[in-house]
């Protein structure tokens, strides 16, 4: 057995590999399955620092945000470990390997952007603020609008009522200057004095003043009731743009929606870069010949289906032979016949399984 320094053996776990089958493998299976292992850890890492800014963002506290952000860590460690260690470079073809591998390299791709969003949203947090300010700044400029529009609809009331009311003034000023100019003999008949046309222009002014006063009191009144629905509107008003500026979001989900409207490569660039890291071990694994760590592997396994078949054959045989020796005397010839058919049968399977197991093991 060699001795293996502590941090070796870490990689080597990390990696999934077996340090007794490495033992009798030459130092470059070391090396590499140590770098396979410090890829694996890396990308642990990397999912403990993303996945802390993003509970960080969700959870107030510290300590409660390094746990989560442990235990996301682990189980994107157990995965990466689990799909290197268990991806195999035995199969009869390039092609019953390749299904193998398409579906780990999905699995590693979504981990990579899993992993890669909260470090995005860390790395471009300035400018995703800077779009979440101006998101801020429009919902509010957008409200304000709308109240806009609300107070012109009403100032439109108001300015119709007041064009009204000047309308009534203006006949009213019409009807005196009729009146007064009647009685001056300035217009009208002509004749000074107070006669029978200064009297009935007289009478036709006073009589639309007491109109007009009526009217000028509904208009002032509708005027005043349009004021106050102002004055609650504008007050409703400072109260919801409050409201809204309070309440908008700034969490881990708005500024995941801010960092899809930046127009930057960036991002793009570190969730490849990640998918990258994650899929090197397996492509590594796929793309390169056998060594002498999967003949061993290989070659251990073999030995155990050895093992397996020839349990299952002692098995079989020991029942059949109990099965012949407490039956000898009622069993009929043609029993006897099917029994020792039987047995003939396992042996055959079990020769043919043999020499297929042979085959496989035969080095491509």
């Amino acid at each position: 057995m060699k001795k293996v320094h502590p941090l070796t053996g870490w990689f080597i776990f990390c990696a999934g590999s077996s340090i007794d089958i490495l033992n009798q493998c030459p130092r470059s299976e070391w090396i590499k399955h140590t770098g396979i292992g410090v890829t694996v850890f890396f990308t642990g890492l990397l999912a403990i620092l993303s996945s802390y800014y993003a509970f960080q963002l969700i959870f107030p506290g510290l300590w409660i945000s390094l746990f989560l952000s442990l235990v996301w860590g682990t189980i994107i460690f157990n995965l990466d470990r689990y799909i290197v260690s268990s991806f195999r470079t035995n199969q009869t073809s390039k092609k019953e390997e390749l299904f193998q591998v398409i579906p780990r390299i999905v699995l590693a791709i979504a981990i990579s952007i899993v992993i890669s969003k909260p470090l995005e949203v860390e790395i471009f947090k300035y400018e995703i603020n800077q779009v979440l300010e101006s998101d801020k700044i429009e919902l509010s400029d957008s409200f304000a609008r709308k109240y806009n529009r609300e107070v012109d609809q009403w100032d439109g009331k108001i300015a119709v009522l007041k064009t009204e009311l000047k309308g009534y003034f203006d006949i009213k000023e019409a009807y005196y200057k009729d009146y007064i100019c009647e009685c001056d003999g300035t217009c009208g008949t002509g004749n000074k004095g107070r006669g029978i046309e200064c009297f009935t222009k007289k009478e036709k002014y006073e009589s639309f003043s007491q109109e007009f006063i009526q009217h000028k009191i509904r208009i002032e009144k509708s005027i005043q009731i349009i004021e106050n629905e102002k004055q609650k509107i504008a007050a409703g008003f400072e109260k919801n743009k409050e409201t809204i500026e309070n309440s908008f979001s700034f969490g881990f989900l708005s500024k995941l929606n801010a960092l899809n409207k930046l127009d930057s490569l960036a991002s793009l660039a570190i969730t490849l870069l990640l998918a990258l890291i994650e899929i090197t071990p397996i492509l590594t694994k796929y793309f390169a010949p056998k060594g002498p760590y999967d003949h061993m592997l290989q070659m251990g396994e073999y030995e155990f289906k050895v093992k397996y078949v020839k349990s299952v054959y002692q098995k079989n045989l020991e029942f059949f032979q109990m099965s012949a020796f407490t039956n000898t005397s009622s069993t009929k010839p043609q029993e006897k016949t099917d029994s020792y058919n039987a047995q003939q049968a396992a042996i055959e399977r079990y020769r043919k399984l043999k020499d297929q197991l042979k085959q496989n093991n035969q080095p491509k």
